[in-house]
């Protein structure tokens, strides 16, 4: 790569979104762009919501941006991330600032007063190329006036600031001082200086905030009735989208780039797409609903695009590919090569969470290496199964779990792109932020568990080996110590004896490691059916089986009848423990599609198996005459378990009892309308919400306050419904 070339923008801008210089090579949400425009230009207020690295900034910048500003709307991007001034003195000073402030209007100056967000805004002008525009506040990532370190009457004030520009009222302090002025005669008020105070500044204004934080603006919908009536949701790419996002800047004219127009292969687009959709081409036509998948196919997130398009970009530039150059799979390194790219994704952004987490604190961490092992141990522990499948995580359990880790360092983690946040009815859920990370985070797993073995290994040699070398200077020093105090007559017989003393004493030395070696393995793989670590547990019983020498030294226990036997155990265990983390999936699968029956299937199916593992695990540890029962499996992570099930199965629930509440409320609304087509497909959504347990049937019957099996009323209200629309010859 050229000096020159290396300070030329890209074509892919990686994790940073695209800003408004690069709308040129900006892809793939033309629609979305289309509508979110549209709807900025109609109402005065609108939100933007989104999972996190989605790309809502990218949208509004290099999407939005310039089709506003061809309809003479000027749009004016604010962060709320200023923590050293109150929030409305902050976005008074960008206003200010702004280059599309092009005057200011001091009708009715009120000196010595303060200056309001609405005052403001009227006094302002803002131009495009020397014609008047209409403004539009972008508040970008919102969620920052509520995560960061803002003072309550900071938020408050602004809040309250937001909510009388967006509802289009005076200010009730600048109302009170004009009815002052104008009760006790001030000549400066006339009837222009009323007019102009009555009329209202003419703007727009854009909430962009993280979909995880959506229920924030809830909060303050009595200061802003509507603020959530007009809103829009940018959903994931679909595969069109994504091809579009990674073919098109490749080969857009306008630049200069730093590097060449180029096309992929469509072997490299299909096998690029697979990957990012989180499977691979000869499983393309695998339904989306097969439980063996822990993925929400053709859904993709724009910052793995990016990670791997600036990848194949970088190497372009970097091989000094020319002009037409077509990307092949063996370009990249095939499925390896992204694979490999994403790896190197998770340790660098593994390595820059200390960074990170004094950006947005302020607080420097005492020792960040160990942080970062522990968010590490975090990752691939905690949100990944035993058997290498992702898995979610309420926040309260992992703060609990892992020593220094706080909330604000989890949404360090997801602005990292590391972690994705749900909100599941006011808990917040944490998952690995997509498939294609899984095989970085198992492998990085795999290799510090190995490590970790190693190290231990290591201490255990190190020690035998001290405590060796300790005994053998005890040895010697007792011998030199009889050397002193016997007659040189009797050295000789001392000495035969010492000898053979040492050598019996080795050679029991020798026999005995053997004893300890087998003894330490059978020890280790017990602990391993414990922790229920049986993939280690297993393979550590049938080397031991393997080895009959070994197992022979035993021969007062009979280690060959003990071994045989955890192995079994072991097996039996582990048949049952992955049923209920097969369980788990399912119903987490379900749950995340807001399938919320089928999740509770699987969450009680769960439950079920798990009482059975406890049943096993019972039944299977041995009763020890002085300590009572040694469990074969912790009985505390069994515990554990249940508690985790016990908070899946209240929070599917509570989901199928809110949506079946909002379902009725609806289907009411249409049987009264009498829009029967309506009203029937709320009542079919309702059936398909009738749970299957008794216990939530009574308490979805207790919810909706009904007389009656909540199974009768659906079925009876489904049947009036469509003999009303058999009446209509429907």
């Amino acid at each position: 790569m050229t000096p020159f070339a290396s300070n030329l923008p890209r074509r892919y801008p990686g994790l940073k979104p695209f800003d408004r210089t690069q709308s040129a090579v900006f892809y793939g949400r033309r629609e979305d762009a289309v509508r979110l425009t549209n709807m900025i230009v109609q109402q005065r207020l609108m939100v933007l919501f989104a999972k996190s690295g989605i790309g809502k900034t990218s949208i509004l910048q290099a999407g939005s941006a310039p089709s506003l500003e061809q309809q003479n709307f000027a749009p004016v991007f604010i962060r709320l991330d200023n923590t050293s001034m109150p929030l409305t003195e902050s976005v008074g000073n960008l206003l200010e600032k702004h280059p599309f402030t092009g005057g200011r209007d001091n009708t009715g100056l009120r000196p010595g007063q303060p200056v309001t967000l609405w005052e403001r805004m009227k006094r302002l002008e803002f131009d495009l190329d020397g014609l008047p525009a209409t403004p539009v506040l972008v508040l970008d990532q919102f969620e920052e006036v509520f995560t960061l370190a803002h003072s309550d009457i900071s938020r408050r004030n602004f809040i309250m600031e937001l909510a009388d520009l967006v509802n289009e009222s005076m200010p009730e302090s600048i109302r009170t001082g004009l009815l002052q002025g104008f009760q006790s005669g001030d000549a400066g008020l006339t009837a222009d200086i009323m007019h102009w105070w009555e009329k209202q500044p003419d703007l727009r204004v854009v909430i962009s905030i993280r979909s995880d934080f959506l229920h924030l603006l809830d909060e303050i919908s009595p200061l802003i009735p509507g603020i959530l009536r007009n809103r829009y949701q940018l959903q994931p790419l679909n595969r069109k989208q994504a091809e579009e996002a990674i073919a098109l800047p490749a080969n857009a004219p306008d630049g200069p780039y730093a590097s060449p127009r180029f096309r992929f292969q469509p072997a490299a687009m299909d096998q690029i797409i697979n990957f990012l959709a989180g499977r691979e081409k000869e499983d393309s036509q695998q339904p989306a609903d097969d439980f063996s998948l822990l993925k929400k196919q053709d859904e993709i997130e724009s910052f793995n695009l990016q990670i791997l398009c600036q990848y194949v970009e970088e190497k372009i530039i970097g091989e000094k590919k020319q002009e037409g150059f077509e990307v092949t799979p063996v370009f990249y390194g095939e499925q390896k090569g992204l694979e490999h790219e994403i790896r190197d994704f998770y340790k660098k952004q593994l390595q820059s969470l200390p960074a990170a987490y004094a950006r947005k604190t302020g607080v420097e961490l005492e020792q960040p290496a160990q942080m970062v092992a522990i968010v590490q141990r975090l990752i691939e522990e905690s949100l990944v199964t035993p058997n290498d499948r992702r898995c979610s995580m309420v926040d309260d359990y992992l703060i609990a779990s892992y020593p220094g880790v706080s909330q604000d360092f989890l949404d360090v983690l997801v602005d990292s792109r590391l972690l994705r946040k749900e909100n599941r009815l006011n808990d917040f859920y944490y998952e690995i932020s997509h498939d294609t990370l899984l095989p970085a985070v198992i492998e990085s797993r795999n290799l510090r568990r190995r490590q970790e073995r190693a190290d231990q290994e290591r201490a255990e040699y190190e020690t035998k080996l001290a405590e060796e070398a300790r005994r053998r200077e005890e040895v010697e020093a007792q011998l030199a110590a009889m050397r002193k105090q016997r007659r040189m007559a009797r050295m000789v017989a001392v000495t035969s004896i010492i000898t053979l003393l040492v050598s019996l004493g080795f050679g029991i030395w020798f026999v005995r490691d053997y004893i300890n070696s087998a003894r330490d393995q059978l020890n280790i793989a017990n602990k391993n059916v414990e922790a229920e670590l049986y993939g280690a547990a297993i393979p550590g019983y049938e080397e031991i089986m393997d080895h009959p020498y070994r197992c022979l030294v035993l021969k007062h226990t009979k280690p060959r009848v003990i071994v045989s036997d955890e192995l079994n155990i072991a097996r039996q265990l582990q048949v049952i423990y992955n049923t209920v983390e097969d369980s788990i999936a399912k119903g987490d699968q379900y749950f995340f599609k807001d399938d919320y029956v089928p999740a509770l299937r699987g969450y009680y199916g769960a439950k079920d198996w798990q009482n059975k593992y406890n049943q096993l695990n019972w039944k299977l540890s041995p009763i020890s005459d002085s300590t009572g029962r040694i469990w074969r499996v912790d009985s505390i992570r069994i515990i554990a378990r249940f508690n985790t099930l016990g908070y899946r199965i209240e929070n599917a629930r509570k989901a199928m009892i809110k949506e079946f509440k909002i379902r009725q409320r609806d289907f009411e609304a249409f049987n009264e309308a009498r829009v029967w087509g309506q009203a029937l497909r709320n009542l079919e959504r309702m059936d398909q919400l009738l749970p299957d347990q008794e216990v939530d049937l009574d308490l979805l019957k207790k919810e909706l306050n009904l007389e009656e099996n909540p199974r009768d009323y659906v079925h009876r209200e489904l049947k009036k419904c469509r003999d009303e629309l058999k009446k209509l010859n429907y």
